[in-house]
C-alpha cells in the first residue's frame, strides 16, 4: 500500500500526471521562429501559471534561443543562406514549476558564459559577450546546467513558480 502523502503526488511518489502540462517544439534557429514559439508559449501556460513566472521564464527563453540564433554557423544550399542549427525545446510545467531542456545543433558554449556572475556596472561597447544575458539567465533560473555531446549543446534549467 502506499503512504498517503505519497498517493497525492502520484504512484511511486511521481508527480501525477494531471498536475503536468507540456511544450515541445523543433524549430530553425531563426529570429520569427523563436518569436513565434515564446508566444506559443504563453498560449500554452499563459493560465496556469502567474504572469512573473512566464515573464521569467520567456526572458530567459529569449535570452538563449536569440544567442543560439545569433551564433549559429551559417550554412549554403543551393545558393542560399539558412541557419545551420536547429532548436530542440521542451518544457514541463510541474508542482513546483516549469522545467526546461533546450538543444541545438550550433556552436559550443564558451566556458566563459557559466562561470557566476554579477550584475555588470553599465553597459559600454566594450563589454563582454554574455554581460547582461547570462546574468539574467543564472539569476532567473535554479539547477542550470550545460553539456555538449557530439555536436549537440544541452541547456537544462527549472523556473521556480513565484511565491
Amino acid at each position: 500500500m502506499i503512504p498517503h502523502d505519497r498517493q497525492k503526488a502520484g504512484l511511486g511518489g511521481r508527480p501525477s500526471l494531471q498536475m503536468q502540462k507540456m511544450f515541445h517544439r523543433v524549430m530553425q534557429a531563426d529570429p520569427m521562429a523563436v518569436r513565434q514559439a515564446l508566444i506559443d508559449i504563453r498560449a500554452r501556460f499563459g493560465d496556469d501559471v502567474s504572469h512573473d513566472t512566464i515573464g521569467r521564464l520567456e526572458l530567459v527563453l529569449a535570452e538563449v534561443m536569440n544567442n543560439i540564433t545569433e551564433h549559429t554557423a551559417p550554412s549554403r544550399t543551393d545558393g542560399l543562406r539558412r541557419s545551420a542549427s536547429m532548436i530542440h525545446l521542451s518544457i514541463v510545467r510541474d508542482s513546483t514549476g516549469l522545467a526546461c531542456a533546450v538543444s541545438d545543433d550550433g556552436q559550443s558554449l564558451p566556458e566563459d558564459c557559466l562561470r557566476p556572475r554579477t550584475l555588470p556596472e553599465a553597459a559600454h561597447p566594450d563589454m563582454p559577450e554574455g554581460g547582461y544575458g547570462w546574468f539574467l539567465i543564472q539569476d532567473l533560473t535554479q539547477a542550470l546546467c550545460y553539456y555538449r555531446e557530439g555536436s549537440r549543446n544541452f541547456l537544462a534549467f527549472n523556473i521556480p513558480f513565484a511565491a
